[in-house]
Parts: C-alpha cells; sequence; structure tokens
C-alpha cells in the first residue's frame, strides 16, 4: 500500500506549538514536546504503517525546538522531532 500525496496544514518555516494531550496508548509524539513551539523544517507527507494494520497515518512533519525551550538550561543547540500534524497548531493559536 503506498501512501497518498499529503496535503499540509503547514508549510516550511511556520512556527508551531506541539497539542498537551496525555492520550491511552502510543500517541507517536514524545511528551517532553508537548505544549513546546518549534519551526517545520522538513515536510515529509503522509506515511503508511502496515506493521500495525492502522492505515495511513496524518502527514509528518519535522520540527526544530530550541533545547533550552525543551529541557532547561543555556543551551543553544537545537532537538529535530518528527511529529504528526494532527499534534500541531499554529503558536500563538
Amino acid at each position: 500500500m503506498t501512501a497518498p500525496v499529503a496535503t499540509h496544514r503547514f508549510q516550511v518555516g511556520d512556527r508551531v506549538q506541539v497539542k498537551r494531550a496525555n492520550p491511552a496508548g502510543n500517541p507517536r509524539t514524545p511528551a517532553y514536546v508537548r505544549g513546546k513551539s518549534g519551526i517545520v523544517t522538513v515536510l515529509h507527507g503522509s506515511i503508511d504503517n502496515p506493521l500495525d494494520h492502522r492505515g495511513i497515518y496524518p502527514p509528518l512533519c519535522s520540527v526544530l525546538f530550541p533545547v533550552r525551550d525543551v529541557f532547561g538550561g543555556a543551551s543553544r543547540d537545537t532537538l529535530s522531532v518528527d511529529v504528526h500534524e494532527d499534534w500541531l497548531a499554529p503558536a500563538g493559536a
């Protein structure tokens, strides 16, 4: 099965915020970035996953976060996390 071409809600360079949620099961979104804001850096499209038989996931984006915003401290490093668009909202919305 091949994933269809995804229509992304966001574009590279958009500032987004990861939703705060704690759903049951495996949400595929790390808890440490929930509620954090970052910048979309890559659009991956939709990903099909026949291994768990759940069909096609929502479009996937790589989001870049400042490490200091995620873990605190004075680091100037960044952290890139792949997040499905259903977990993202425009930052400041």
